[in-house]
Formats: structure tokens, C-alpha cells, sequence
């Protein structure tokens, strides 16, 4: 075992598709260059988007993987100098979106090998979809109490675990999760978070807190921030990032 304390940064950031691209390209590589966290949780990557951020985090790994919504929707990338990978996959939550899946990775700390870390991101139906919108069922509140019985089902109850993403909601998903044991990086620090949609002035819309990082087992945050970042005037994207450091206990 380390004699170090186990200490990283994680990051969950919906990079905004395709929208207004190459026009935010000089600004999320900006973004990224300053920030570099040890984990990084992508929802909404493209292949120009994949491309651009493995310039910029050359000391990372991300999952290559057959599955083409590794490319088109969600990824992880994370510090090859702290962890190594040992598996990864890609849970259905039977979201209305083809490509999305509960991605996620086991990792093992370098520097302490007995040490392993669940990492996993989802990104959420948005509450615009059309059934919805004609006053359908809230797809998210199943998509939760799925993604509580994937963890319960690939993870140890201690084993450090951390879920994040773009959730798309602020109530009955966020209730669910911390129901199923998972505590959000801002409740375990006693605190509220900000909103993370819209980025303003780059987006428009009613200020929501949609992102969010969640853990559980033998893991605890030290720091949680929602991150405000503009290059010339313009966002990365129109979700704000949503980063925090933590240990492993």
C-alpha cells in the first residue's frame, strides 16, 4: 500500500455534440490544456470532439472499444501515469437513445495495486423527448433505479465507485441514486451545488443543475466545483463541467 495519500480529479462534461463546432474547438482545447483532470467523463463526444481531446491529454488513456457509442456518446479518459485499466463495458438502461449506454471502467491505482476504482458515466433522456413532452413517464426515474442495480450487480459494496454524467433532471433520479447509496460530490461536502446548464452567454435556457458526480464505498470528496471557463468569449460547450478531488479511504 501507498504511503501517499490516494488523491485524483474527476471531471463529468457534456462537450455539446457537433453544435457550433470547429467554433468551440480553440476553446474546449484551451479548457482541457488548463484543467487536465486524472478521470474525465465525456457525454455527447464526437469523433472530431475524440480527436481534438486526444491531442491535448496525451499522458491518457481512453476506452477504444468496437461499440460505436464509445465514439458518438460517451467515453472516459483517465491518467495512465495513476491508473492502469483492468475492464470496462457498457450496461443497456434501455434509454430511448440508441448509442447510450452506462459506460464504465475499472481501474487500478499504480502506486497502491491492490486498489481498484469503478468508474462509470451516463448521460440521461432529456425531458424534451416527444413522449415526454405529450405527458409520457419520465424515463429517467427507470434509468436510475437501472443504474443502481448495474452497480450492485459489477461493483463491491466497499470497492471505490463513482458514477457521473449529464442526468438531465434535478429531482427523482438524484433522490433514486442517493436511495440506491451513492452520495453526490457537493452533498458529501456538506454543500449545494451551482447550476451547470446553461453556459451563458454561448447558451440559452432556465438555469439547471443536471450534472453531476456521485460515490460510493471507500471513497470521499475534498473538493467540488462547478467550473466557468470562456476562451474569447465563447464556452466549451453549453453544460458547464462539474469537478472535484478525491481520496480513496
Amino acid at each position: 500500500m501507498s504511503t501517499y495519500p490516494i488523491r485524483f480529479t474527476v471531471m463529468t462534461y457534456n462537450i455539446w455534440a457537433s453544435a457550433r463546432w470547429p467554433e468551440r474547438e480553440e476553446s474546449l482545447k484551451h479548457f482541457l490544456q488548463f484543467h487536465q483532470p486524472d478521470i474525465l467523463c465525456l457525454q455527447e463526444l464526437r469523433p472530431e470532439t475524440r480527436d481534438l481531446i486526444d491531442t491535448v491529454l496525451t499522458g491518457h488513456q481512453r476506452i477504444d472499444d468496437p461499440f460505436e457509442g464509445w465514439i458518438r456518446e460517451g467515453n472516459i479518459y483517465f491518467n495512465q501515469t495513476l491508473f492502469e485499466m483492468v475492464g470496462h463495458g457498457a450496461e443497456d438502461l434501455q434509454m430511448y437513445e440508441q448509442l447510450r449506454r452506462l459506460f464504465w471502467v475499472r481501474l487500478r491505482y499504480r502506486f497502491a495495486p491492490n486498489r481498484t476504482i469503478f468508474v462509470s458515466t451516463a448521460h440521461y433522456t432529456w425531458a424534451g423527448n416527444p413522449d415526454e413532452k405529450a405527458g409520457g413517464v419520465n424515463p429517467r426515474y427507470a434509468q436510475a433505479q437501472r443504474t443502481v442495480a448495474a452497480f450492485y450487480k459489477l461493483a463491491a459494496e466497499n470497492e471505490p465507485l463513482l458514477f457521473m454524467g449529464d442526468l438531465n433532471d434535478f429531482l427523482h433520479p438524484i433522490r433514486i441514486l442517493r436511495e440506491g447509496g451513492l452520495t453526490d460530490s457537493f452533498s458529501g461536502l456538506g454543500r449545494h451545488t451551482d447550476f451547470t446548464h446553461p453556459a451563458s452567454p454561448t447558451a440559452k435556457g432556465t438555469p439547471q443543475s443536471i450534472d453531476w458526480i456521485f460515490h460510493r464505498g471507500s471513497i470521499a470528496p475534498m473538493t467540488s466545483e462547478v467550473v466557468d471557463f470562456f476562451w474569447e468569449d465563447l464556452a466549451p460547450s453549453d453544460h458547464k463541467p462539474v469537478l472535484a478531488t478525491y481520496r480513496l479511504i
